[in-house]
């Protein structure tokens, strides 16, 4: 099994989904948007740039 990149938590409140991303440092990101494709793809973006290939 490879190494955890982030633990990821997405709920959602009427009409906004939040996401709370908890890195390997610690460190928690805290994300949220209307549309939930915007938010994975918020999600995958911020990864990216953390983790390029």
């Amino acid at each position: 099994m490879g190494e955890t990149l982030a633990e990821i938590e997405i709920s959602k409140d009427g009409e906004i989904y939040y996401v709370k991303m908890t890195l390997p440092s610690g460190e928690v990101v805290n994300m949220e948007n209307e549309s939930f494709e915007e938010i994975l793809e918020q999600i995958a973006n911020d990864l990216e740039d953390r983790y390029p290939s």
